[in-house]
């Protein structure tokens, strides 16, 4: 494994034992009858032991909509998900993006398509490849340098082929128990707890929002606000900005969630706990979410990942 993964990432190397009685099979008689034959120990048993003792991985769930009320979808979403595992260290890389265009003559669209293809390009390119290569250990810059970098590039990129265009953009960088969030404009990132209730993690780039901070409007103001969607920072308008860019230890069980506008706008925190809550798998949850969003009305596109290291 590369040594600066290495200093990222140290991860002990379970020594755990199956737990007596759990994940063992009997040998079946001769003759024996498929369809009657059981094992000792249930399938969901037996799963959830598997899981416990093996790699801890990430598992993903994404949807997307136009929603009811638009013509065409103008959030684009990104997700990449792999597994490293070198003399018995598992090392998880995951790269996740929503980003929400804006802008008539079809520039919102490709607006955000530029936003997510740039980035993971620069990401994959200068951390990625470098993560598993023998060539270099040295990526030469720091993750949220990497990050800012593509972000910046993105941006740039938006200006020159989508000119009047812009977009917001989320996106999350899991590498090993490390986790990179880089940010601009209203789409936003959750952690979840264990209890299903969400934390937000990113900061809304929106005059409302501002006017709030200060408090010249209330949070329910704010909510309902007729200019709640104007953007003071987005990728592709104005000149160079600074995107918000956070650092925070993940450990095993850890939810995250990143998500348009089109679902939180939509959709308010305690519902969208409780569908997360109930749903089983996160694709199952992302649909559901985006299933919700669109009962209500769907009056904007809506894009949402999921994100949940095993336990």
């Amino acid at each position: 494994m590369p040594s600066f993964i290495k200093r990222i990432f140290h991860k002990k190397a379970t020594t755990e034992k199956p737990p007596s009685g759990h994940g063992v099979v009997s040998k079946p008689p001769s003759g024996f009858n498929h369809t009657k034959y059981k094992t000792e120990a249930p399938v969901g048993r037996l799963a959830s032991a598997r899981l416990h003792l093996e790699t801890p991985q990430i598992f993903v769930g994404v949807a997307q909509s136009a929603g009811l009320q638009r013509d065409k979808n103008e959030d684009a979403v990104f997700t990449l998900t792999t597994t490293l595992v070198s003399n018995d260290k598992p090392v998880n890389f995951g790269l996740y993006i929503v980003a929400d265009g804006m802008g008539g003559h079809d520039y919102g669209e490709l607006a955000s398509n530029l936003a997510v293809r740039k980035l993971a390009a620069y990401v994959i390119e200068s951390l990625f490849l470098p993560s598993i290569s023998q060539v270099s250990d040295n990526p030469g810059m720091s993750i949220q340098e990497i990050m800012q970098v593509g972000i910046m590039e993105a941006h740039q990129a938006i200006r020159e082929q989508a000119t009047g265009g812009g977009t917001t953009l989320t996106a999350a960088l899991i590498l090993g128990e490390q986790l990179t969030l880089a940010h601009v404009g209203d789409s936003r990132a959750y952690s979840i707890q264990p209890d299903g209730q969400l934390q937000l993690l990113t900061h809304d780039h929106t005059l409302v929002k501002r006017l709030e901070e200060i408090g010249q409007i209330t949070p329910d103001e704010a909510s309902h606000h007729p200019k709640r969607n104007l953007l003071y920072r987005a990728l592709g308008q104005g000149e160079q900005f600074e995107p918000d860019i956070t650092n925070q230890q993940v450990v095993e069980g850890y939810q995250l969630m990143l998500c348009s506008d089109g679902l939180w706008g939509v959709i308010d925190e305690n519902e969208i706990s409780d569908i997360i809550r109930l749903s089983r798998e996160p694709q199952v949850a992302c649909q559901s979410l985006v299933n919700t969003a669109n009962s209500a009305g769907g009056p904007d596109n809506i894009s949402v990942i999921i994100i949940h290291l095993s336990d």
